[in-house]
C-alpha cells in the first residue's frame, strides 16, 4: 500500500476541505461529517464522537485548574475542542489546514483565535500550558511525526500538558498509526512523560460489521477507499442490488451501534486491555 507523502497529505486536506467544510451546522454543529468519517451517516459519526469526548473529558479532568491558561488545539477541525477548552477557562487558539473551515470557525466562535497553518509552520509568540490533538498526528507521515511531536514539546511550557487521541490500529494511504507503546516512545523521546493512557473504540459489533462490509465491497455496496468521500450514501444509489445491499448494511450498522453503545461505556470505564482502534494519552512536558 502506497502511503501519502507530507506534500500529498497537504493536498489531501485541501481537497477534503473543498468537499466537506460547508456543512449544515444546525443539524451537525460539531462538523462531524468533516472531522470523523466523511460521508458516513451522522448517527454513526455521533457514536464515535461520543466516546472521543468521554475520553477527552476524562483526561482533561486530570489537569490542574485553568487560571488564565493558554491552549492550542492542532487540527482543530470544526472547533469542538476549542469550544470545550474555552468553556473551561482557557484562552484558546485552533490551527488547521482547511482554509474554508478556519473562516467558518472564526464566524462561529469569535472568542477563540484560528490560524490556517500546519503545526510545522506555526510560530506563536509564547508557549502554551496545554496542547490538544485529536486524531491529527495519525494523519502525518511517519517520517514527519517525530518532527511534529518535538515541535509540540517546543510549544509547551515546562510542566505543561498534551491531550492526545490517536489511532493505534489502522493503516491507510493517509493513516499512519502507531501502537500504544510506539506513541509513548515518540513522546518520551521528545521530552514528555506519560500521565494517563485511556483506551477507547473497542466497538466489537462495529468490527463485525466492518468484516461484513468487506464482503459487500466486492459487490459494490460500499467503497473501502481511504480517500475523501469513501462512503457511498444511500441518496446516490436509487435502485438495483447495490442500493439494497447498502440499505441492508446500514441496518446492520445501526444494530451494531446500538449494541456497542451499551457495551462501550463499560469497557472505556474499566479501561480494559483488550484491542481497540484508538487510544487517548495525557502527557506532561518534563
Amino acid at each position: 500500500m502506497k502511503k501519502f507523502t507530507w506534500q500529498e497529505m497537504r493536498k489531501y486536506w485541501e481537497i477534503h476541505s473543498s468537499l466537506w467544510a460547508n456543512q449544515d451546522y444546525n443539524s451537525d454543529p460539531d462538523g462531524l461529517t468533516n472531522v470523523c468519517y466523511p460521508g458516513a451517516p451522522l448517527w454513526l459519526n455521533q457514536y464515535y464522537a461520543r466516546f472521543q469526548k468521554e475520553v477527552y473529558k476524562k483526561l482533561f479532568s486530570l489537569l490542574p485548574p485553568a487560571d488564565k491558561a493558554h491552549a492550542l488545539d492542532i487540527g482543530c477541525g470544526a472547533a469542538r475542542w476549542c469550544r470545550f477548552l474555552t468553556e473551561h477557562g482557557y484562552q484558546t487558539i485552533g490551527i488547521d489546514l482547511q482554509r474554508e473551515l478556519i473562516e467558518i470557525n472564526r464566524s462561529r466562535y469569535p472568542d477563540c483565535n484560528f490560524v490556517c497553518t500546519s503545526i510545522q509552520d506555526y510560530h506563536p509568540k509564547k508557549p502554551f500550558d496545554l496542547i490538544s490533538s485529536v486524531t491529527v498526528i495519525q494523519h502525518i507521515p511517519f517520517e514527519e511525526q517525530d518532527i511534529v511531536i518535538q515541535k509540540l514539546r517546543d510549544l509547551i511550557k515546562d510542566n505543561g500538558f498534551a491531550i492526545v487521541l490517536e489511532n493505534i490500529h489502522d493503516q491507510g494511504p493517509h493513516v499512519f498509526s502507531n501502537t500504544i507503546k510506539e506513541w509513548q516512545k515518540k513522546f518520551h523521546d521528545a521530552g514528555f512523560s506519560t500521565i494517563a493512557v485511556q483506551r477507547y473504540d473497542y466497538s466489537p459489533f462495529l468490527r463485525i460489521d466492518a468484516w461484513i462490509s468487506q464482503q459487500l465491497v466486492r459487490m459494490g455496496g460500499r467503497s473501502n477507499s481511504n480517500s475523501p468521500g469513501s462512503f457511498v450514501t444511500s441518496s446516490t444509489l436509487k435502485s438495483g442490488p447495490r442500493y439494497y445491499l447498502r440499505n441492508a448494511n446500514q441496518i446492520i450498522q445501526r444494530l451494531a451501534v446500538g449494541f456497542d453503545s451499551l457495551l462501550e461505556p463499560v469497557l472505556v470505564r474499566v479501561n480494559i486491555g483488550l484491542p481497540t482502534i484508538h487510544c487517548g494519552f495525557l502527557f506532561k512536558a518534563v
